[in-house]
């Protein structure tokens, strides 16, 4: 098992240099292929209906405008893209022409579809989504993307920090807590796991004694031939997600681990939630599994 095909939804300038740098460093490690997808927008400029009987003219000259800027964004994005690639030694080819090459690669698509639900449905042929952590400050359509891609296409989704990834992480934290997502997120990073120098497998408090205990999912860790050291703390009186950051920097970690939106996102957005407050206040990646 391993991360062969990379899926690096490209949807904002803002972070694409980014998004690509870290996809082609994994894709690095890996020997993988890095699959960059702009979905183009469809156009929605239409009067409403109170307006018609609209100018077909004007419609026409709307519909060329949309296109042309759409047509712009596009090519700035595969232009950067590309240049990455290339500083990178990564070979751009055609989907198709993937298994021929030898080495890292890469391809481009372009699709005109629906924000965000495409990206979510192209993720699910992928090994791994590698995607930059939403903006706590920024624009909602980014932490949009991120929950579309990460509830639809049920593959593991790397978030890489703004300030960017210089290295593969070597130092996993997994927030164990015998869950359903826990173990899929588990299952999904292996091959991450398998080449880090040490694992840590974390548990914050009691956990439902009907789940796989800490122990359980260590000695199933082991025998995958991953090297791990597992921790237990109380129940915090501050928010878990801060206990997960501070065991962290106490493990050295340099990723975490984790289920993403165990509880639903609504609750998460109202209550407040370890999924959102981890995008808002991590440092460091994040690779979740819903």
């Amino acid at each position: 098992m391993t991360f062969k095909t990379i899926f690096a939804p490209l949807a904002f300038e803002e972070t694409a240099k980014l998004v690509s740098e870290t996809a082609l460093l994994l894709a690095g490690a890996f020997k993988g292929h890095v699959m960059a997808q702009h979905v183009r927008p469809r156009f929605t400029g239409y009067p409403p209906m109170e307006f018609y009987p609209a100018s077909a003219s004007a419609t026409v000259m709307a519909m060329e405008g949309h296109d042309e800027a759409a047509g712009r964004y596009a090519r700035a994005l595969r232009a950067k893209f590309e240049d990455l690639c290339a500083a990178s030694d990564a070979h751009v080819v055609p989907v198709p022409e993937a298994l021929k090459q030898n080495g890292v690669t890469a391809s481009w698509t372009e699709e005109v579809g629906q924000f965000p639900l495409n990206y979510g449905l192209s993720a699910r042929a992928a090994d791994l989504v590698v995607m930059a952590i939403p903006d706590a400050k920024g624009a909602h359509p980014e932490r949009e993307l991120f929950e579309a891609v990460l509830m639809q296409s049920g593959a593991p989704v790397f978030l890489t920090p703004r300030s960017g990834l210089s290295a593969v992480p070597r130092r996993p934290l997994v927030a164990w807590d015998g869950s359903l997502q826990a173990s899929r997120v588990v299952r999904a990073a292996l091959p991450l796991l398998l080449q880090s120098d040490e694992t840590t497998l974390l548990t914050i408090g009691e956990t439902d004694a009907a789940t796989p205990s800490l122990e359980q999912a260590k000695l199933w860790l082991e025998r995958a031939g991953v090297l791990v050291t597992s921790r237990h703390v109380e129940w915090p009186e501050r928010p878990i997600a801060e206990r997960i950051l501070n065991q962290c920097e106490a493990s050295d970690s340099d990723v975490v681990l984790m289920g993403g939106y165990s509880h639903s996102r609504l609750r998460e957005s109202i209550m407040g939630g370890v999924t959102l407050h981890m995008i808002q206040h991590a440092d460091l990646p994040i690779l979740m599994v819903h």
